[in-house]
């Protein structure tokens, strides 16, 4: 239980820093279809389904937390947790830039796992902390944020 809240922790910490950016010049955003995350705010767990689960180790349908700004799914994997959370506020942390499905995206690694952020439009957020000292864990958390983008996708035409 204290790992959970530890992970749990770590990914709330990781996407609530705000404003610790670097002051480098960022790169000019690519203009993508904004994604409305706000309809999974109550059932982010939906944003899986059970196919999508099954193709990334995940072994249930997910437990769903609601905390302010924040909805978060928690999903059981044969090593840990997976925390799949959307925000309506999209917060900036220290962190490596990268793309999912061509969103700008934040990673961060910690010896409890990895946090990835993805802004998907404006101030909204889909972020995943995957459990687990291993190399994988930052795949696996990118693998999930791509099916969830993949999800709101086909449901927000």
């Amino acid at each position: 239980m204290a790992r959970v809240k530890g992970l749990l922790l770590f990914g709330l910490t990781a996407l609530a820093l705000a404003g610790c950016s670097s002051t480098s010049a960022a790169p000019p955003p690519v203009k993508l279809d904004d994604l409305n995350v706000q309809p999974y705010m109550d059932k982010p767990c939906t944003l899986l389904d059970a196919d999508q689960r099954s193709n990334l180790g995940i072994t249930g349908p997910g437990v769903a937390e609601q905390s302010g700004d924040f909805g978060t799914c928690a999903l059981p994997t044969p090593t840990g947790t997976v925390r799949l959370t959307v925000a309506v506020k999209r917060p900036k942390y220290p962190s490596t830039p990268i793309k999912i499905a061509g969103y700008p995206a934040e990673e961060t690694t910690s010896d409890i796992g990895c946090a990835v952020g993805v802004q998907v439009a404006g101030t909204q957020q889909i972020g995943v902390v995957a459990a687990g000292p291993n190399t994988n864990s930052c795949h696996l958390a990118e693998n999930v944020a791509t099916s969830a983008i993949g999800t709101i996708k086909r449901n927000n035409p």
